[in-house]
């Protein structure tokens, strides 16, 4: 008989199941009317602004800010600050009693927790395919290619992120944790630097020699770091920043693929439709299909 005794879990959260989860890209001007349901949602300004209401409440969110929305709590989004404003927003089931200290509560989250954020979008991606921007799609499909266990993924990256939070706001004033600069972090400036560079280029005629040396990093160092901060190339980042881009000015709907292809720095609308097919799956009329839809 074994003497070892089992230690029953006792988990402060426990998701129960997924609602949504999109990634919008909204112009600037865009006003969601609202709506509300029994079930908790988070909404999470990547990049941009907006106002962000919230029962009788209305919050500014910048870059970097997260705000929870309790069940059967009225909800708006108002993007009429900056351009290409995008915003993260997962639904969920959970009844755990920790929920609670989450009620009335915006975060301006950490760079670890950022990237819990971009875990979820990727493997949201990967596991429901590029249909994350979809806004009046009420039902979770997963892709017939989806990977093992990529539901069970995003959950595991939301519950991670919803406990560092707890902890964080339970952090004592009267004992401080000794600052430590993680490698992490210590990247993030480097990176919001090359992001913006990037931004700044959307015509494709940026180059990595030039990346390298506007943020003052040698080529091998930096590709090396970039790689291991974002899980994509340097130049692969910029590739989808460019198709992030196109589809802002697609969805507006007052330029064609060709002439957003032009704009864009594409050799031709064939070339462009080529590498838009390769980032989200779908070639640039398809994808206004599926927003018009």
């Amino acid at each position: 008989m074994s003497d070892y005794q089992m230690l029953k879990l006792k988990n402060e959260i426990t998701i129960r199941g997924l609602y949504s989860l999109h990634y919008f890209q909204f112009a600037s001007g865009y006003l969601f009317n609202g709506e509300q349901h029994d079930f908790w949602e988070i909404a999470y300004l990547d990049h941009g602004e907006a106002e962000i209401g919230a029962g009788t409440e209305v919050f500014q969110l910048n870059m970097g800010q997260l705000i929870f929305h309790k069940p059967n709590e009225f909800h708006t989004i108002w993007a009429n600050y900056a351009k290409g404003t995008n915003i993260f927003v997962i639904s969920f089931a959970c009844s755990s009693p920790a929920m609670r200290e989450f009620r009335n509560k915006q975060y301006t989250l950490l760079p670890s927790q950022r990237r819990l954020i971009s875990y979820m979008i990727a493997e949201g991606q990967r596991v429901f395919g590029p249909v994350l921007d979809i806004s009046d799609q009420k039902q979770l499909f997963l892709l017939d290619t989806a990977p093992r266990g990529g539901v069970q993924m995003i959950v595991l990256y939301l519950t991670q992120l919803l406990l560092e939070l707890l902890r964080t706001q339970q952090a004592s004033p009267a004992c401080p944790v000794p600052a430590h600069i993680t490698e992490e972090e210590d990247f993030t400036v480097y990176f919001e630097h090359t992001r913006e560079l990037m931004a700044a280029h959307p015509d494709g005629t940026l180059r990595f020699a030039q990346v390298c040396r506007e943020v003052g990093l040698s080529a091998t160092v930096f590709k090396e770091r970039f790689q291991r901060y974002t899980g994509v190339t340097v130049m692969g980042f910029y590739r989808r920043l460019r198709i992030d881009e196109a589809r802002r000015r697609l969805r507006n709907g007052d330029k064609n693929i060709a002439q957003v292809a032009d704009e864009l720095g594409y050799s031709s609308a064939a070339a462009f439709s080529r590498q838009f097919k390769q980032v989200m799956k779908l070639t640039p009329s398809e994808y206004l299909c599926s927003v018009r839809q």
